[in-house]
């Protein structure tokens, strides 16, 4: 389907824009403000640069080039020149491109739920959308309420085809976004994947075996509270709505995980800190509801958390350099899904891990992979910098095909029966199967979704046994 009947049953939504549904009378505006990008020399340049700026929007400095971006004033731009710190200007003013961006929500503009970025209403309103115009595809789901009460939710999203031996459930994939206020982007992209998916079943083989096999649970609202801040008084916000000492102060959710939280040289533990890795690890309702649901969940295998921006494709380990185990079968997925990008938009990404942007503790991926075993990736989606974080409208479809072709060739390329990760399935993997086959109530050689591994997971291993090679 069906681009006009989803149009047509999302009306409600979009009769008003987000824009002409919640006030931005209050809005902080960022007049004379620019976005530089800065290759600083040594730690003095950072200190001015924190001092200066306080919004370092690529959460550097990181990379091979120990490249960074900062919104600074027109104002900075001379004591940085008197520094000597070495910059490029490349968002030469930041309130237009905002302006830009609530202009396109004009409330007049016929157009599609993809050609605006929508607001937490007409999200909400759109998966009740998806969910009654695909009841036996697709469920509605709540996960719980953020700290100003405002519903998590998501849905869960399969086709009618019976999961592997009769498990009352398929092996899960989880895609989540916007934990980072700010990046609009990836609300959008996790929408279109599921609305492509739902779309193309009956006339794309890849999808309809990816939906015949998994579930997809995807969450596009990490971050409501947050998310709200930033279509009504400050664009540019990227924590939760923590209160700290009476004001509202927030956590950086994508710092809150338990896998290598606390580490100063990812995260900070200074509540003005557009870092700041909260209390304790999972001190926040938001992260303690998507850690819960993944916990219950009875055989996750793979997750992509959605932000932006970069264009990047990244591994775990992310609080680290060192290497996480099963290397080999990260680079062969991200390397598919980065070629998989280029052949279907043309837009160039890069994988890796840290190397390639910084170190980042505490993060949703680190926790997916150390603690449930299941392969997690982070995306950071358009651009490279030209717009930042306020990517134009037209860019909505690009970015959701980018995303696209990153899910379905991660997806397609899970070689589930691989259980050491080297990209062979051979007799090291059979030992590691028979160990959890012996114990029986494990999941660690589960591929039936069933939380155990039995008879029918033995037919599914012996199988990937026989293809000797991974996809």
């Amino acid at each position: 389907m069906h681009r006009a009947l989803l149009i047509a049953l999302a009306a409600g939504a979009l009769a008003l824009p987000a824009s002409a549904q919640e006030s931005h009378l209050a809005a902080e505006r960022y007049d004379n403000q620019k976005v530089v990008r800065v290759t600083p020399r040594g730690i003095a340049d950072i200190q001015l640069l924190e001092r200066v700026s306080g919004d370092r929007w690529t959460c550097g400095p990181g990379g091979a080039a120990g490249e960074a971006d900062y919104r600074v004033r027109e104002a900075d731009l001379r004591t940085l020149d008197q520094a000597g710190v070495p910059y490029t200007v490349i968002i030469s003013d930041v309130q237009k491109l905002i302006d830009e961006e609530r202009a396109g929500q004009d409330p007049f503009h016929d157009r599609a739920f993809f050609d605006a970025y929508q607001n937490y209403a007409s999200v909400s309103s759109y998966v009740n959308t998806l969910a009654a115009t695909y009841p036996s595809f697709v469920t509605r789901i709540s996960l719980g309420n953020s700290i100003q009460n405002r519903e998590i939710f998501g849905f869960r999203l399969t086709s009618p085809v019976p999961p592997l031996g009769g498990s009352p459930r398929k092996p899960v994939v989880f895609f989540n976004s916007e934990q980072h206020a700010r990046e609009w982007i990836g609300v959008m992209v996790d929408l279109y994947i599921a609305t492509q998916f739902l779309e193309t079943y009956n006339t794309n083989a890849a999808v309809k075996s990816l939906l015949d096999t998994y579930e997809f649970v995807f969450v596009p609202l990490s971050n409501p509270d947050g998310y709200n801040i930033t279509w009504t008084t400050q664009r540019l916000w990227r924590k939760n709505a923590r209160t700290i000492n009476g004001t509202v102060r927030g956590v950086d959710l994508n710092r809150n995980w338990g896998v290598g939280w606390g580490l100063d040289s990812g995260s900070s533990g200074s509540s003005t800190s557009d870092t700041y890795r909260g209390s304790a690890p999972f001190s926040e309702p938001e992260t303690q509801i998507l850690r819960n649901y993944a916990l219950s969940v009875p055989k996750l295998v793979a997750s992509i958390d959605f932000h932006s921006y970069s264009q990047l494709v990244l591994r775990p380990w992310t609080y680290q350099y060192t290497l996480p185990p099963g290397k080999a079968a990260f680079d062969r997925i991200g390397n598919a899904m980065v070629d998989a990008i280029a052949a279907k938009t043309g837009a160039s990404y890069e994988y890796g891990g840290p190397d390639i942007l910084y170190l980042a503790s505490g993060t949703a991926p680190d926790w997916f992979f150390g603690t449930t075993g299941a392969i997690g990736l982070t995306i950071e989606l358009r651009d490279t910098g030209l717009n930042g974080f306020i990517l134009p409208t037209s860019q909505i479809i690009p970015s959701g095909n980018d995303g696209l072709a990153a899910a379905i060739a991660m997806v397609s390329g899970l070689c589930r029966a691989d259980l050491n990760r080297d990209n062979f399935v051979d007799d090291a993997d059979f030992v590691q199967f028979a160990s959890a086959y012996d114990v029986f109530l494990t999941n660690s050689a589960d591929f039936s979704g069933d939380g155990v591994t039995d008879d029918t997971d033995f037919v599914y291993f012996a199988d990937g046994y026989n293809q000797f090679a991974c996809p």
